[in-house]
């Protein structure tokens, strides 16, 4: 009883933060109105007079509190709206939200003192495994560019997630590296999720979905992607990394706004040198003698990531052992029979009807059920093997 009413309070929980998004208030608004009502869902369902109260309070407090006339409309607006619908509808696109004080809410961002309160995601969130963050310069180099895609494809090769931005340039060639590498790429836009800026980069918007990854703002879908936006998302895209690679940058650019917040996050912050009369490269070479670590492969970055990787690679091994274990326990004889043949490696059909001695017509529905398990796959057209077997990785399902 007490969990399921948890699950209530979450809910109504999360419908309140969904239209406290809505009013689109600056970081310093949200704090304010957060101190002054108390919570999300007090701060909506607050009377009119209330909220006149709080707004006559904040101009006459500071200058820079002082709401436009334009956002005191929207905040009555969205108050009047039906919440528990708007959410709904947000979900039945595939959209989701998650607060704060949700489980699923990215342990990497909890711990900030200018955490976003919620973020809106479509696909999924970045998992615990190591994470680099890969930004650059939109008008990079061909060989900017290059340097950004087969370093992010060498990382995700060994399991390491990539972060960036969906921009022109660098951000784009680190999201289409990670996926050639096979992995998953995670893309934070100064944006509604549902928008997709810019519209070129909107294959690689699809990829990265299809792929497992995740598409991530702390804006309200249908957001527009206007300037003052990207500042505040590059703090989400340090928060959410384990470092940050600059490959190609002005001196002046957002990728140093990106470093700037890493640093003060205890991000470690990487740098590829490049020559010192190209100006994209005036931002990287700056950060080189600033004391950032210079990378010239991909390596440079895995030694520091090793034990995050071995420890992860453990740690799946174990939890692989532990459902292959229950599972083995719903098998049938002849499911064990199969599964057991397959273990050393995958094998032709014809050489599990020899092993396993099961009629030509038993074998394949044993086969099917296995596949539907999740625990083995078939490999060409007529050979099965573990699920893992044809990459040798540790993706047990």
């Amino acid at each position: 009883m007490e969990e399921k009413n948890l699950a209530v309070r979450a809910d109504a929980d999360r419908i309140y933060w969904n239209a406290f998004a809505a009013f689109r208030l600056g970081a310093g608004a949200q704090r304010a109105v957060l101190d002054y009502f108390g919570s999300a869902a007090e701060a909506v369902l607050a009377r009119e007079e209330e909220w006149q109260h709080f707004f006559g309070l904040a101009q006459g407090l500071t200058q820079r509190l002082s709401f436009t006339v334009a956002e005191i409309e929207r905040v009555r607006a969205v108050r009047q709206r039906n919440h528990e619908e708007e959410l709904a509808a947000l979900e039945s696109r595939g959209i989701r939200f998650v607060t704060e004080e949700e489980e699923d809410f990215p342990e990497r961002l909890r711990s900030l003192y200018d955490a976003p309160h919620w973020l809106y995601y479509l696909g999924t969130l970045p998992e615990e495994c190591p994470q680099l963050a890969i930004v650059g310069a939109r008008r990079c180099t061909p060989y900017g560019g290059a340097v950004a895609r087969s370093i992010a494809k060498a990382l995700s090769a060994h399991g390491v997630g990539i972060l960036s931005g969906l921009a022109y340039g660098v951000d784009t060639e680190a999201h289409e590296g990670a996926l050639a590498g096979g992995g998953k790429t995670y893309a934070v836009l100064g944006c509604g999720v549902d928008v997709c800026y810019p519209e070129s980069s909107r294959p690689t918007y699809e990829r990265i979905l299809s792929a497992g990854g995740g598409i991530l703002s702390e804006y309200p879908p249908g957001t527009s992607p206007l300037a003052c936006l990207f500042p505040q998302r590059n703090r989400i895209i340090a928060g959410l990394s384990d470092g940050i690679l600059v490959t190609e940058a002005k001196k002046k650019s957002g990728s140093l706004i990106t470093v700037s917040f890493g640093l003060e996050y205890g991000k470690t912050i990487y740098s590829v040198p490049g020559r010192i009369t190209d100006v994209v490269s005036e931002g990287c070479n700056y950060l080189l003698r600033e004391g950032a670590k210079p990378v010239l492969s991909a390596e440079d970055i895995l030694e520091d990531f090793a034990g995050f990787l071995a420890e992860r690679k453990k740690g799946k091994r174990r939890r692989r052992k532990e459902k292959e274990e229950a599972l083995e326990h719903t098998f049938t004889a002849a499911e064990k029979t199969v599964f057991g043949c397959l273990r050393p490696g995958p094998k032709h059909i014809e050489e599990l009807l020899e092993e396993t001695k099961l009629l030509p017509e038993e074998l394949p529905r044993v086969l099917q059920s296995l596949c539907q398990y999740g625990c083995i796959r078939r490999y060409g057209q007529a050979y099965y093997g573990l699920s893992e077997a044809k990459t040798g990785s540790d993706n047990w399902f």
